[in-house]
């Protein structure tokens, strides 16, 4: 099986454009997880709420550093 590729951006995060393109780079591999889960035998909607779960896990996760981080300096 090929290793997906994500694309990197091409404008900066300052860019109105650039969430919509982070989007559209994460798509594929996103969705290839969701059939790769499906096809081993997980339920799609638990798919999509366990996937949706690890973001908003993620996120808190890089607020906390965020947050560290500017405290630090």
């Amino acid at each position: 099986m090929a290793k997906a590729a994500i694309n990197p951006p091409t404008c900066p995060i300052t860019d109105p454009a650039y969430h919509t393109e982070c989007r559209f780079a994460l798509e594929p591999s996103f969705t290839g997880l969701i059939r790769l889960a499906e096809k081993a035998g997980w339920e799609r909607q638990q798919v999509t709420y366990s996937l949706m779960m690890l973001a908003a896990e993620a996120l808190q996760a890089g607020n906390s550093h965020n947050e560290s981080t500017s405290a630090e300096g």
